[in-house]
């Protein structure tokens, strides 16, 4: 007889994914939602999230490289 439940080498994983979806998620999702959340959901958001949290850190690169480049103050 199957059980369905979590993996022990699945969980930690999964407690990751959830406390990204919370913490960084901007108050969209509570503890309950996320962990009740069917699986291909959460994983959607969570890769939806990890997407804008790259292009949101290429951004503040991009910004700091032409700060550098244009005030001689912060040449090296």
């Amino acid at each position: 007889m199957g059980f369905f439940g979590l993996k022990q080498e699945n969980r930690k994983e999964i407690h990751e994914q959830i406390f990204q979806l919370i913490y960084h998620g901007g108050g969209g999702f509570n503890h309950s939602d996320v962990y009740n959340m069917p699986t291909y959901l959460r994983s959607f958001y969570y890769n939806e999230l990890v997407k804008s949290k790259k292009a949101e850190n290429d951004q503040i690169k991009k910004a700091n490289q032409k700060s550098k480049l244009t005030n001689p103050r912060f040449k090296r």
